[in-house]
């Protein structure tokens, strides 16, 4: 079978290799230590790990991280050149928009040589926009321009473990190379939901356990390790994957936040590499940053673009730095300083109320948020700067190191502090998340006592630890500070400016505070959203509403804080775009005063953990509803749809009046634990000359 006669017109072919600005990082010097030249010793005084489940285990051992790696023996010779398999799992970005039809047709829109391949095994899609089979597994090979089918399968899951084993040992088979490359095609939801969401299975995916379970299996297959393991996908650059793929790879290619626009250009790679055949995973992963941000420069998604290749030769001396780190943290008496600063830090994949949780943060901001009582946080941080050898940051990351890591910023179920301790790469840091994660509960995590996590033992991914009878669950309802209220508040009241204020009596768990408003129709509280223009004096917290609230075209929009940085505020609003449930994203610039609209992004999955990979443009004629959150006397949620707004030309956004109307006022007080509280609401009253007055309900 033949993609010959696909039009090939719509991918350019040319090869761009512009420059990335002053964020892209600093080139190693040649040659690159491969890390299969880096083997942990093993231990005289221990038996040597089994490697039944995986090729790593990690020990923790006099308090100490311990790591040994299963090691290669001899191999066979290979051939010449470079093979990229790819795990072509095609879900709803190929059924719904053939995202992987396009790369295709960027691959064999390449110039070959006969030492470059490029392998496919096609599934997890209900539609195939080419050709493809949709009800088997299929296998393409594409050489000069032309891809053709090279065996067929029963249809699988994507997402088996068994799946993906099977077509890397006959990738490594039928197509060995003196450099091989994997590459994991689809969405990615970072380090607790893994890759490639089979939506013909329920979205069933890969964990990263699942991902070292399968090469483990093949690894005696495996003539040498790949010479990179990289994610076309959101999310998973991140220290748990990198960890996994030591023993199977030289290099990491992923990113820390989602993937906007068409992900990799595959044109490019090929390119590269027919033009240089010797390149190695280094060299390679240089000219893929690049091409990365070129792919996604011009689609308006540039801003939040972040690209990294990680050394996975330098990763053990990164994690046993690391777990020195978290020792002091978690032996620090700093605790509530500590989960406050690390709330500020920079994060992925959306991280609010609306949008969901993906509980991924940048490494290098946590690090350097605990700076002042982790004395080692500094020389970790050179670890992590010499181990991500090559990396891009747009202006909404510009400071992020590369690889994320799990922190509970809200945690969504105890099942996800389970997942993580099977992939957590030191006891010390599992039992201060789970300390932390204790906090949702309400309790004094102060007097909570977990030390036993951080025993010896000689796998830490066997311990015996549950998350079940500790862990709360961060509430998605509207919580009222009362008795159980994490922040005490001493009182509510209308200052000497006649500004809505708040004055806490034990600030110990506040992190930060947020203005919202509420307007009053038909006996229930429809839901405005909440702005961040609060003043902060010491225990004291001064909402600065003045009667004014974003609008769209006229009409009020339910906003919720996403980020915030010295320039400007981002905000997200549930809404429907063209019948179709979504998130509109907007900013708030500081220094113009002036409002803008970026796109719509889907957000995270509540059941799977599934990113939605690319924020989507608005174009005219498209449909969007704002959707209301409505809180009845019942104290129940339910959404209320706006009114439609149909796009054509530039989009109307920007502070209006409220005018008249019956609304409410509150302050929302967030702890350091991701717990919400909304104070006691007063109502607003607007005088003709736009002063506001207040008066708070019985």
């Amino acid at each position: 079978m033949k993609f010959k006669n696909i039009a090939l017109s719509v991918i350019s072919a040319a090869l761009v290799l512009t420059g990335c600005s002053s964020n892209n990082e600093k080139q190693p010097e040649k040659p690159v230590q491969s890390s299969s030249d880096f083997v942990s010793e093993p231990d005289a005084n221990r038996n040597e790990p089994a490697y039944t489940n995986g090729a790593t285990q990690l020990s923790v051992k006099n308090g100490a991280l311990d790591i040994n790696r299963r090691p290669f023996s001899e191999k066979s010779s290979r051939g010449n050149g470079w093979t990229i398999l790819v795990y072509l799992c095609g879900t709803d970005l190929e059924s719904n928009g053939g995202c992987a039809t396009n790369d295709i047709i960027e691959a064999i829109s390449a110039s070959y040589s006969e030492d470059v391949h490029i392998v496919y095994q096609t599934g997890g899609t209900y539609q195939w926009n080419n050709g493809i089979s949709n009800s088997t597994i299929q296998r393409y090979a594409s050489t000069n321009g032309d891809i053709e089918l090279v065996d067929e399968l029963t249809e699988a899951s994507m997402g088996k473990s068994e799946t993906l084993a099977d077509f890397v040992a006959w990738g490594l088979e039928n197509y060995p190379a003196e450099n091989m490359g994997l590459v994991f095609w689809n969405h990615g939801g970072g380090s607790i939901s893994g890759v490639c969401f089979d939506e013909k299975y329920d979205k069933d995916s890969l964990s990263l356990r699942e991902i070292d379970s399968a090469l483990n299996s093949i690894y005696d297959k495996m003539p040498e390790k790949f010479e990179f393991i990289g994610f076309d996908a959101c999310l998973m650059s991140t220290l748990e994957t990198a960890n996994i793929l030591v023993p199977y790879a030289n290099y990491m290619f992923a990113s820390e936040e989602t993937e906007p626009g068409g992900g990799w250009n595959y044109t490019d790679i090929l390119n590269f590499l027919a033009e240089n055949p010797d390149a190695n995973g280094a060299e390679l992963g240089e000219m893929q940053v690049e091409s990365y941000v070129n792919h996604c420069d011009g689609t308006g998604d540039e801003d939040i673009v972040t690209f990294a290749i990680t050394d996975l030769s330098k990763l053990d001396e990164l994690l046993v730095s690391f777990d020195k780190t978290a020792k002091e943290i978690y032996e620090s008496g700093n605790m509530n300083e500590i989960a406050r600063a690390i709330t500020g830090v920079d994060n992925f994949g959306g991280n609010n109320r609306s949008e969901g949780y993906t509980n991924m943060v940048d490494l290098k901001g946590l690090l350097n948020a605990v700076k002042s009582c982790a004395p080692s946080a500094s020389d970790t941080i050179e670890k992590l700067d010499n181990a991500v050898i090559f990396k891009y940051n747009g202006a909404q990351h510009a400071n992020a190191g590369g690889l994320s890591l799990y922190y509970p910023l809200a945690v969504q179920g105890s099942q996800e502090l389970s997942v993580f301790s099977n992939i957590c790469t030191s006891s010390w840091y599992l039992a201060f998340v789970d300390k932390v994660a204790y906090g949702t509960t309400g309790g004094d995590f102060n007097g909570y006592d977990n030390s036993g996590i951080a025993c010896d033992c000689d796998d830490l991914w066997d311990c015996d630890y549950s998350a079940d009878n500790n862990v709360g669950i961060n509430s998605d309802e509207f919580n009222f500070c009362g008795d159980d209220c994490t922040i005490g508040v001493e009182s509510v009241y209308i200052n000497d400016d006649g500004l809505y204020t708040v004055q806490l009596n034990n600030s110990d768990y506040f992190n930060y505070a947020s203005c919202c408003v509420f307007m009053e129709l038909e006996g229930k509280s429809l839901y405005l959203g909440e702005d961040d223009d609060v003043t902060y004096n010491e225990n004291e917290i001064v909402s600065n509403f003045n009667g004014m609230w974003v609008c769209l075209n006229g009409m009020p929009l339910p906003i919720e804080l996403v980020c915030k940085n010295e320039n400007e505020s981002i905000f997200t609003c549930p809404i429907l775009l063209n019948g179709k449930e979504t998130n509109l994203r907007i900013s708030y610039n500081w220094n113009t005063s002036e409002w803008n609209v970026h796109g719509v992004w889907g957000g995270i999955d509540a059941q799977t953990g599934c990113a939605a990979r690319e924020t989507v443009h608005l174009k005219n004629g498209d449909k969007i509803v704002p959707v209301y959150t409505v809180l009845t006397s019942e104290s129940d949620a339910l959404t209320i749809n706006g009114e439609e707004y149909v796009v054509n030309g530039k989009i109307e956004i920007g502070y209006k009046d409220l005018g008249e109307g019956d609304f409410t006022h509150s302050i929302i007080l967030y702890d350091i634990f991701g717990n919400y509280y909304f104070t006691d609401s007063a109502s607003v009253y607007a005088s003709d000359d736009g002063t506001i007055y207040y008066q708070f309900n019985e």
